[in-house]
């Protein structure tokens, strides 16, 4: 029972507790976000924690206002003030932030470093010895600062054209609009077209997923006439025709739900702590088996 003048206690008055865990993503419509999601509300909710989903880039003004018992912010990398957002957050606010960048150190906040850029250049090579030519399917991102050539997915792609001495780089380059929808749409003009690749490495796991579908439907046959590797994890649920080969972390949704829910149960300020997740290949129905 409150006593009389007393103030009622709030979420703010109890730091890192009673705001749930904020899940700030790039994209809702990616699966790769969908099992995300789904691992850290089955995880969180027996232990009283809901799970609150951002998409959008107002994740940093909503944290300075909520008061989240941690946070997971998957797109620091890809903002241009990204990682300055984030050290703001941890200076002015006590929840337990868990930064997804391959650039920064932990600074009072923990970090999961984990860079794909040398699983694109694995992928690139392992795909070029049986290919004249390797392309590469990435969304458009004009809109950001760069455009998608700041993405270091499609960074490395250049690079690893450069360094087989292949090229024009850029004409090997498939943007499509954001989305499996428009993914697929794209894709299968490209298919039935003049220039209908042979190997692809996909910027996302949607957007191989999307590029398998479309060969199924005008009927290239995968892996024979066209091999998909896919840059990120491909989750088993959204793999309708079967597993696509992609480079990503072994376990990943069930290790990253794990660190963010221990980050909200946790009592007190600690240190930030680095979480290393190495990428590796996961070898599936969309490359042959000396790929």
């Amino acid at each position: 029972m409150v006593a009389a003048n007393q103030p009622l206690a709030t979420p703010h008055d109890h730091p890192g507790r009673g705001g749930g865990i904020v899940l700030a993503l790039r994209s809702f419509s990616d699966p790769w976000g969908v099992q995300l999601v789904s691992q850290v509300r089955e995880d969180a909710l027996p232990l009283g924690r809901s799970t609150l989903v951002l998409t959008d880039p107002r994740w940093y003004e909503h944290l300075l206002g909520a008061a989240a018992d941690a946070a997971l912010l998957t797109a620091v990398d890809l903002e241009e003030d990204g990682p300055q957002r984030v050290r703001r957050l941890a200076s002015s606010i006590r929840s337990g932030l868990v930064a997804f960048s391959a650039q920064m150190e932990p600074e009072g906040f923990d970090v999961v470093s984990s860079s794909p850029v040398p699983s694109v250049h694995r992928a690139y090579a392992a795909l070029r010895e049986h290919h004249g030519r390797v392309h590469f399917l990435a969304p458009d991102l004009s809109s950001r600062p760069g455009g998608t050539f700041s993405v270091p997915r499609a960074r490395a792609f250049l690079d690893a054209v450069g360094r087989h001495g292949d090229g024009p780089a850029e004409s090997l380059v498939r943007l499509t609009a954001k989305g499996s929808r428009a993914t697929f749409e794209s894709a299968l003009d490209w298919l039935r077209g003049p220039g209908r690749p042979a190997a692809v490495i996909c910027c996302t796991g949607y957007q191989a997923l999307a590029l398998r579908l479309a060969a199924e439907q005008v009927h290239v046959r995968v892996p024979e006439e066209l091999e998909i590797i896919a840059i990120g994890d491909v989750p088993a649920e959204a793999e309708l025709l079967g597993p696509i080969s992609y480079y990503g972390v072994d376990d990943v949704f069930a290790r990253l739900s794990a660190l963010v829910v221990d980050r909200a149960l946790e009592c007190g300020d600690r240190p930030g702590r680095l979480h290393r997740f190495d990428w590796e290949f996961f070898p599936g129905a969309t490359t042959c088996d000396e790929t």
